[in-house]
């Protein structure tokens, strides 16, 4: 298994020290760098090229979706998760629109986040469901028809399953097909939308109105 190289930016030391010290127990992952500001969590990022970026919002210097935008335009194949204690919708919105691949809260598990490590290096978006519910009735339209969809009927069918926050072994068994056939429908619906990751696909998708959801929001 390919060693995962990661880098965690947060400006509590504390927290951040205990997080590489958990990650370090993972034999496939390695921990190249750490940082505490929005300045350093780009230069770090664009110095070592990190496969997975665990970033908080919050920074002594900006927000942390100021770097999400940066490191993703340095480099688009390095994946950021915000691990964050802030749930607030709108910042939930404006770091899939910067393209992060997860979004957890401070208070999950270390397993968790180790999972959601391991996600991201796949390329497989992570957020917590309850949050992902929050995020997909937020951007739903109501009756206002969007523009036509660039997307095969067979891309929209994984576009709906991923909405529903399955990974591409979860997308495989429910439409019958290989997971290879799964990952080459990603890579083209994230080429036709533009965009630099399954979320940002989904929360496109939704806004356009080109998949729906019928799931109740999470209270």
């Amino acid at each position: 298994m390919a060693t995962i190289r990661v880098l965690v930016v947060d400006d509590h030391v504390v927290f951040s020290d205990a997080l590489a010290t958990i990650l370090r127990t993972e034999p496939e992952i390695e921990v190249v760098g750490k940082g505490g500001t929005v300045r350093e969590a780009i230069n770090s990022a664009r110095a070592l090229q990190p496969d997975v970026v665990l970033l908080d919002v919050h920074m002594p210097d900006g927000s942390g979706i100021e770097a999400v935008a940066a490191i993703k335009k340095d480099r688009p194949e390095t994946q950021v998760v915000i691990l964050t204690s802030d749930e607030d919708e709108s910042v939930l919105r404006s770091a899939v629109q910067a393209g992060v691949t997860g979004y957890l809260s401070k208070h999950e598990s270390a397993a968790q986040v180790v999972q959601a490590v391991r996600s991201a290096a796949r390329g497989e978006a992570l957020i917590a469901p309850y949050m992902l519910a929050r995020l997909l009735h937020g951007l739903q339209k109501k009756d206002e028809p969007g523009p036509a969809t660039p997307l095969t009927k067979r891309e929209l069918e994984v576009l709906r399953e991923l909405s529903l926050g399955h990974d591409n072994e979860a997308v495989a068994t429910a439409l019958r097909m290989s997971p290879n056939t799964v990952r080459t429908h990603v890579q083209n619906i994230l080429s036709k939308l533009k965009v630099h990751s399954k979320l940002e696909a989904v929360s496109r998708g939704i806004r356009e109105g080109w998949i729906r959801i019928s799931q109740e929001p999470a209270a």
